[in-house]
């Protein structure tokens, strides 16, 4: 017997007998014999089928969100980046003031204590200015500068 030929012969052979049923209804009855469950299966299918649509859709809006939100981060970052440099070289300009005010202060022999204190004061000023402008935010390393 070749594999395509119907192992049970003849179909004009086979006939129902005593039956008032269609042959679309005997085809659901032999499925529903042969696979009672198929109709909760087929149910159960659809509904996670739906629950992973519902899933990508919502990581979509949110990937969204988030696209939005890191155009405004960017937006914000040009503007905010030449206030930074403006800010550091104030900061310069301020340094070399107290340098020169240090100096200044350094020729009056009569203020020996004050001439000491401004000398502990520009060390001070000299650290903090050099932290502030070598820190990776105000150059912009956290923020993204290009």
């Amino acid at each position: 017997m070749k594999s395509y030929e119907n192992p049970m012969g003849d179909e004009s052979s086979l006939q129902r007998v005593g039956t008032m049923s269609s042959k679309h209804e005997l085809l659901k009855q032999i499925r529903d014999a042969v696979n009672p469950n198929q109709r909760k299966q087929n149910i159960l299918l659809m509904t996670q089928a739906a629950l992973l649509s519902a899933a990508v859709i919502l990581l979509a809006v949110f990937a969204l969100l988030a696209l939005f939100e890191i155009e405004k981060l960017n937006d914000a970052t040009d503007t905010i980046i030449p206030n930074l440099d403006s800010i550091i070289e104030d900061l310069n300009q301020i340094e070399e003031g107290v340098d020169a005010a240090y100096e200044i202060t350094k020729l009056m022999p009569l203020l020996n204590d004050m001439n000491e204190l401004t000398g502990y004061i520009k060390g001070n000023l000299s650290i903090t200015v050099q932290a502030m402008v070598n820190s990776p935010v105000l150059q912009g390393g956290l923020i993204g500068r290009r």
